[in-house]
């Protein structure tokens, strides 16, 4: 497909597709974003962001050229699944993080008592 063939409104759809997906990578904390230089993670408003490009991907299946259309297929399923990957990620995170608490307050609870265990011994 050359830019002679497509129409306006295709020109914006890419863009769009485009500005959307960048977004998307960007609070999915896979590039950084370019204004604050950080990596973001919002992975509700990435969700989102997926979740327009899945309706626009639904909605314009009539009258777009196949091109832009396979376009926004790709689009839409690499963001899927760095999305899916993300998820993951984090719920791994949060696992971690609970097992790490669990086990310190384990550790401090033996501690204490061990403590308490020592004292009582040595006065007797």
């Amino acid at each position: 497909m050359n830019d002679t063939s497509m129409s306006k409104h295709d020109h914006v759809l890419i863009g769009l597709v485009f500005s959307l997906q960048s977004q998307a990578m960007m609070l999915m904390g896979k590039v950084q974003n370019p204004t604050t230089g950080e990596m973001e993670i919002d992975l509700d408003q990435a969700g989102g962001l997926i979740d327009i490009l899945d309706m626009l991907k639904t909605k314009c299946r009539h009258e777009t050229p196949e091109e832009i259309l396979k376009m926004i297929d790709g689009a839409v399923m690499d963001l899927q699944l760095n999305y899916m990957d993300e998820v993951k990620k984090s719920k791994e995170n949060i696992e971690e993080k609970t097992e790490t608490t669990i086990d310190e307050t384990t550790t401090e609870g033996a501690s204490e008592t061990s403590e308490e265990t020592t004292s009582d011994g040595a006065e007797g």
